[in-house]
């Protein structure tokens, strides 16, 4: 008797261990995530300061990172930004136009993406404005960003 009544408890509690297991994996994935955005956000806000200037490596490793957390959730707008950011800043880098061009082509193309997610976000439009003004045939969505971001000017007294 004593021997099936602690089977059954011991049947009861695997259950319970999975479903902690599933939320401790969950919740360290999360973690993870965070940690690689603070990362690649800490990294990224160097660029352009002072006398830094990222190595090769650097930037390489910080694109497959941002290749990463867009992999695993793909219309986040944090990481949709930043990724627009860091193609902007590899059209910065190279020499050959058309390689800048295609490059600001797609640090535009990914700031759109982000403020779909998040229309009124004042911050997003500025940089908007900064990588259409860069990019070939930019005028249109130039001109948008400019509205919108004045639409989301505050009301003067």
């Amino acid at each position: 008797m004593g021997y099936s009544h602690s089977l059954r408890r011991f049947l009861l509690v695997i259950p319970l261990l999975l479903l902690a297991l599933l939320f401790l994996g969950g919740g360290a994935r999360h973690v993870y995530f965070d940690l690689a955005y603070t990362s690649v956000d800490t990294e990224l806000s160097f660029w352009g300061r002072e006398d830094y200037t990222p190595t090769q490596r650097t930037i390489e490793r910080t694109g497959a990172t941002l290749d990463l957390l867009l992999g695993h959730r793909p219309e986040h707008a944090d990481y949709l930004a930043r990724q627009a950011y860091w193609l902007s800043w590899q059209g910065f880098f190279t020499t050959d136009i058309s390689q800048r061009l295609e490059f600001n082509r797609q640090a535009t193309q990914r700031q759109h993406l982000a403020l779909r997610a998040r229309p009124a976000y004042r911050q997003g439009w500025i940089e908007m404005i900064e990588y259409a003004s860069r990019t070939s045939g930019g005028a249109p969505l130039l001109a948008q960003a400019q509205y919108r971001f004045d639409a989301l000017l505050p009301p003067t007294l």
